[in-house]
């Protein structure tokens, strides 16, 4: 039997000794046992459309995978050979509910949890930044479009100066930023 645990403090509230009895008794029937307060969902390879943009919502589960005797072919009697593993499931249900992870642990969570989302935050910068400027590029290209299709010339004359003024405001704003970093930096 192997136990992973991110927090001892996890281990030794949910591992009483009703719990050790049911994993070492059943330990042939049993697979895994995995409790998460944050499950996101197993981990996929890596897809072809790259990472996700935003971290995958997470919720609470208690996740437990039997080996059920008869491989396909079970019987009634091999079903409720199971119903002592069922108890440990709601066991561990009312177990889990009732566990508070003391400050420490909640700290510790806390800072990984945030040390991740960082970690992710950083990898998916790049991505973030490519659909922005594709969707300005969008949104560029269907102005130009908008105004070729215009049929009044007189009016799409109009729109070709106002996008051009658009244009002209926003250089010089970027100028006048790269005057004050430059005043900032002397």
């Amino acid at each position: 039997m192997d136990c992973q645990t991110l927090w001892p403090s996890f281990t030794d509230g949910m591992m009483d000794t009703k719990m050790v009895h049911f994993l070492t008794h059943y330990a042939d029937k049993i697979e895994s046992v995995h409790f998460s307060d944050q499950f996101s969902g197993p981990k996929l390879c890596k897809s072809t459309e790259g990472q996700p943009l935003k971290l995958p919502d997470t919720k609470r589960t208690l996740l437990f995978t039997f080996n059920v005797p008869g491989s396909g072919n079970t019987y009634p009697k091999d079903m409720e050979a199971l119903l002592p593993l069922m108890n440990m499931v709601i066991y561990s249900i009312d177990k889990a509910k009732k566990f508070r992870l003391n400050r420490e642990g909640k700290q510790k969570a806390d800072k990984n949890r945030a040390r991740v989302e960082e970690n992710f935050l950083k990898l998916t910068h790049v991505q973030r930044q490519e659909a922005a400027q594709s969707r300005r590029e969008e949104k560029k290209r269907a102005e130009k479009e908008r105004i070729m299709n215009e049929e009044d010339p007189e009016k799409q004359r109009r729109l070709e100066e106002a996008a051009l003024r658009r244009e002209q405001k926003k250089l010089e704003k970027k100028q006048m930023k790269m005057k004050q970093i430059k005043v900032k930096a002397m």
